[in-house]
């Protein structure tokens, strides 16, 4: 009798065993068919809910959906670096493109008043070609030419480079030979005196009677001019392009304006963009 009891409470404890681990061990493989045999057959749908945060969904589900949020990686372009050269640099690249593999052996510089430009130039091969074309970047006086000093003027006329100055206040400049022969003779005509003096191309952006280009323009034209020569440069200023620009002469106190302005129209002829 007692080896039945014995017996029979082994049984008990294997079959608990047995049950125990069924239970814990293997909930991966009955658990899914005791969930869909009695669980879901107890859970009622809710009323269909809009997400206030995506568009209406038209699946039943219970509670609102989660909107999927996607993060949207915006690349940005690739910017290259913006490429910095010297004023050196930047001048040769305009030779370049001028068909110039060397620095040039003349120039001629056109300074037109009206227009506040001062265009480049050079001879090669028996043509005029042009280089580059500089802004003024400060102008003071009106049209006309100078007839005295404190008149505020750019003087007017065919003219050359004196000298050119490295340690100038404006940064660089290159001193113009203002008065030049045809201004003393018509001023001593004139019986007018003190004409005036120190008119210069350089740098910064202020003036009195200057033509001012800015400092890093200065720059490379004074490295030209050096580099060409002061004696190899002419320098044409003019109140207008006569190449496109004619002026009627109203006032006869000076008659000699009309040479004047019939010879820089001369000189001017031979540059002309093609």
């Amino acid at each position: 009798m007692k080896k039945l009891l014995l017996h029979f409470l082994l049984f008990i404890a294997l079959l608990s065993l047995t049950i125990f681990g069924f239970y814990f061990f293997a909930k991966d493989t009955w658990y899914p068919y005791y969930q869909r045999a009695f669980i879901e057959k107890n859970v009622q749908p809710t009323p269909l809910q809009e997400c206030p945060e995506c568009e209406p969904c038209h699946l039943t589900h219970v509670g609102p959906l989660k909107p999927i949020i996607k993060k949207v990686i915006v690349k940005e372009k690739c910017q290259h670096p913006k490429e910095i050269l010297t004023a050196e640099q930047q001048l040769k690249r305009y030779l370049a493109d001028s068909d110039f593999v060397t620095y040039p052996k003349n120039l001629t510089l056109i300074g037109l008043k009206n227009e506040k430009l001062l265009e480049v130039w050079t001879k090669k091969g028996g043509q005029y070609k042009h280089i580059i074309t500089y802004p003024f970047k400060g102008f003071s006086g009106i049209l006309g030419p100078k007839f005295k000093e404190g008149d505020r003027q750019i003087p007017e006329g065919i003219y050359k480079i004196s000298y050119l100055n490295a340690k100038s206040k404006f940064h660089l400049s290159m001193r113009i030979n203002y008065p030049n022969a045809f201004d003393k003779k018509m001023a001593k005509k004139e019986k007018r005196t003190k004409l005036g003096g120190d008119i210069m191309i350089h740098g910064d952006n202020r003036t009195i009677g200057c033509i001012p280009i800015g400092n890093k323009n200065i720059e490379g034209l004074y490295f030209l001019v050096k580099k060409v020569g002061i004696q190899n440069t002419k320098v044409i200023l003019t109140p207008v392009d006569f190449r496109r620009t004619k002026v009627t002469i109203k006032n006869d106190k000076h008659p000699w304006l009309k040479d004047l302005y019939a010879n820089i129209t001369k000189e001017m002829k031979p540059f002309k963009e093609k």
